[in-house]
């Protein structure tokens, strides 16, 4: 067993160690974790933070969260949103590669992923943009029910924080005209808009226009066709990122003994066995059940392993590569992939770690040349050293404006209009309104259950009509300050996998990030690079206009439209051959391609014949008390930035628990639950931010500048 006192020296200098970081200090209060909670959260990301916030408002409840990674420290690359896209610390990213992508371009790509407290909401783009009714709805179709629009909209409003604090002129001229009534005002998260845009966005807006096309004075009030400024998680006083850990988390850690942090411990397991099953919570299973007493947790692949016992539930809120992984190597999964594992099978459930969607993007350079054009380029030397005063006096200035702030999403109708030479793919009405199944778009072997099969061929129905309807997005256009205009698919019929190499996720050099295989299978089914390609078709209408015009934008090859190009050489319209042009963009696509970060669906909300992993209370099938509430549970991506539909699905979890609660029969005797094997550490009764949390950015150092965000399209984060 695990002396205290060595645990004690352990957290200790730790405290140590953070407590040197001028810019965010803690007050430490080092006491031993319990042997025993109530709950105990895997992930102290964006849901894992909401749920524990919610689960520990009754101060009867004990909630224990188990987070990998460290507390940031408030840096300005995470904090200021004019940096946001120059890199983060990698200590804060699991640091995750894909699979070769075999129907790309046979390459792996990078996939960062949170690795710290608050998750992505550390690390990404900040947008907030909820999707559309249909999105919901979508999920309700798929046999979930109250988990459409209505469903949530309470839940989005809990969250929020809405402050419509922007300039006026913002408001008359871009426009931003939100509907107040479908936002919260009392949430933990502010949500806001920033004081500064760069002019290309009146540019792009006015575009657009010229194109038909309507601008959104508010992207979430369940319509999200058109173009639009988008707001973003960040404190309208401040103009700062605002994060779940300091929304969630920092307010009430230090006032709540009844709710613990424990960081730097990777849970390696789940602790199972089998019981008869009964009318305790999961009826649906079978005559046996597998209960989860505890967890298996360590600070390294070096240290002991050590255990926590709970009394009521396990919820895996460790995102959707970490959550399916750790519920295979736990005995929950694919039998074959357990067996491949040598780990003994508690529940067959052969969902566990497929239908992975993600929203596959592609940055395409346009080069805004017009001389005197203020851009973020223009950040560096003495330009930049006065936007930095800027920001530290009064809040304002181009460091307030986000990577991203002007967005437009077009459906599929709007790409192909007025376009004969579109990509071959479309060339049929069946290929828009009735996409083709085939097996090659799930993932060999166990991802080709016949359970997942039908699943498939379920959300096939429901996309067919999504995709033909005019007034819904196929796609997404982000556009930045220097030219970038980065395409992304907002509905792939690709499907991916998450899948456990390795009983042990910590064993060799690179832990968890070394024994997950990650395959998104980008283009495994034709019709996601044919959207790419026929929105970099797009592009060029949208650049075309007069508004944007007046940006002077020069795009070389493939991006430019063969029929302007001035150039010495033949383009592929002169020579008549408008199949080359397609096949350029295509070659481009397949070389570009990155994620948006926006994994999802891994362990799927859906019934259990049709693949599902998790049932409408988020239960695991064939478990009584084990819960996944992060965007693993998404049976359909939502055709929008993710983070503001995991705060939802997190608010709606935490008041299903608490509903069960009610109704909970309790576990067996404690005599019955296996004693721990070692003892636990770091109390986060003190591990916990000040009490100005929400203000932990003060100034500006004078630190040099992370120099310029050349290629955004692979430096976009998550949002």
């Amino acid at each position: 067993m695990h002396e205290p006192q060595q645990a004690m020296q352990l957290v200790v200098l730790w405290a140590e160690k953070m407590s040197n970081n001028r810019a965010h200090r803690l007050s430490i209060n080092a006491v031993m974790l319990g042997p025993t909670y109530d709950y105990i959260i895997v992930g102290g990301g964006v849901s894992g933070l909401v749920v524990a916030n919610r689960l520990s408002e009754d101060p009867e409840v004990t909630v224990l969260i188990l987070e990998a990674g460290d507390l940031d420290s408030c840096s300005e690359i995470v904090t200021v949103p004019g940096l946001i896209g120059h890199g983060f610390p990698p200590a804060y990213n699991w640091n995750f590669t894909t699979t070769r992508q075999e129907f790309l371009d046979n390459r792996t790509r990078d996939y960062g992923q949170g690795h710290v407290v608050g998750g992505g909401s550390i690390l990404n783009g900040i947008v907030m943009t909820r999707g559309t009714v249909a999105d919901y709805n979508a999920w309700e179709a798929l046999g979930n029910p109250g988990w459409g629009w209505k469903g949530l909209l309470p839940y989005f409003k809990k969250n929020e924080r809405f402050e419509a604090n922007f300039p006026q002129a913002h408001a008359d001229t871009l426009p931003i005209r939100p509907d107040l009534t479908l936002h919260g005002t009392n949430g933990p998260l502010e949500v806001t808009y920033p004081n500064y845009l760069y002019n290309q966005s009146s540019n792009f807006l006015q575009g657009f226009s010229e194109l038909g096309m309507p601008v959104q004075p508010d992207p979430n009030t369940g319509a999200l066709l058109g173009a639009m400024i988008v707001p973003a998680s960040m404190l309208a006083k401040n103009q700062s990122r605002h994060d779940a850990r300091r929304a969630y988390l920092d307010p009430v850690l230090h006032h709540r003994p009844n709710l613990h942090l424990a960081v730097q411990q990777t849970v390696t397991r789940l602790l199972l066995r089998t019981e008869e099953n009964s009318t305790i919570v999961a009826p649906h299973f079978g005559r046996r059940v597998a209960v989860a007493y505890g967890v298996e947790f360590t600070t390294s692949a070096e240290e002991p392993r050590r255990t926590v016992s709970c009394n009521h539930e396990v919820i895996l809120a460790a995102g959707a590569i970490v959550s399916p992984a750790l519920l295979q190597v736990s005995g929950i999964g694919p039998a074959p992939i357990l067996n491949e594992l040598n780990v003994s099978v508690h529940v067959n459930l052969p969902g566990v770690g497929f239908n992975l969607q993600d929203h596959a993007m592609v940055g395409a350079f346009y080069n805004y040349t017009k001389p005197g054009l203020f851009t973020e380029h223009s950040l560096v030397g003495p330009v930049l050293e006065r936007a930095k005063q800027e920001y530290s006096a009064n809040r304002t200035g181009p460091l307030t404006s986000p990577l991203i702030t002007t967005v437009a999403f077009t459906s599929l109708h709007a790409l192909l209009a007025n376009d004969t030479n579109h990509h071959p793919f479309f060339n049929t009405i069946a290929n828009l309104t009735s996409p083709t199944f085939s097996l090659q778009s799930l993932p060999p072997g166990s991802g080709r259950h016949t359970s997942l099969v039908r699943g498939y061929t379920a959300q096939l129905a429901v996309l067919r009509k999504l995709l033909a309807r005019k007034d819904l997005p196929a796609l997404e256009i982000m556009a930045d300050s220097i030219g970038t205009l980065t395409v992304s698919v907002q509905r792939p019929l690709s499907r991916g996998s998450v899948r456990a190499l390795n009983r042990d996720l910590l064993a060799g050099e690179r832990g968890v990030a070394g024994n997950v295989a990650l395959d998104p299978r980008y283009c495994a089914h034709e019709y996601d690079c044919a959207l790419l390609v026929q929105a970099l078709r797009f592009n060029r209408r949208v650049i075309a206009t007069k508004a944007m015009q007046e940006l002077m934008p020069r795009p070389g090859k493939p991006w430019a439209d063969p029929a302007t190009v001035e150039d010495a050489e033949k383009t592929y319209e002169e020579e008549g051959d408008n199949e080359q042009d397609n096949e350029a963009l295509l070659g481009a696509v397949k070389e570009r391609i990155q994620t948006e970060f926006h994994v999802s669906g891994t362990t799927a909300m859906m019934p259990l014949d049709m693949g599902g992993v998790v049932n409408p209370r988020l239960v695991v099938y064939g478990t009584a008390n084990v819960r996944v509430v992060d965007a693993g549970i998404m049976p359909l991506v939502v055709g929008a930035h993710l983070q503001a539909g995991v705060y939802a699905v997190a608010e709606k979890a935490a008041d299903l628990i608490k509903e069960d609660r009610k109704v909970w029969l309790g576990p067996p005797s404690p005599a019955s639950i296996p004693s721990p094997s070692g003892t636990v550490f770091n109390k986060g009764n003190g591990i916990s931010g000040p009490k100005e949390g929400r203000n932990c950015t003060f100034g500006m150092s004078s630190r040099p500048s992370h120099g310029h965000r050349h290629d955004t399209m692979h430096r976009k984060p998550a949002a």
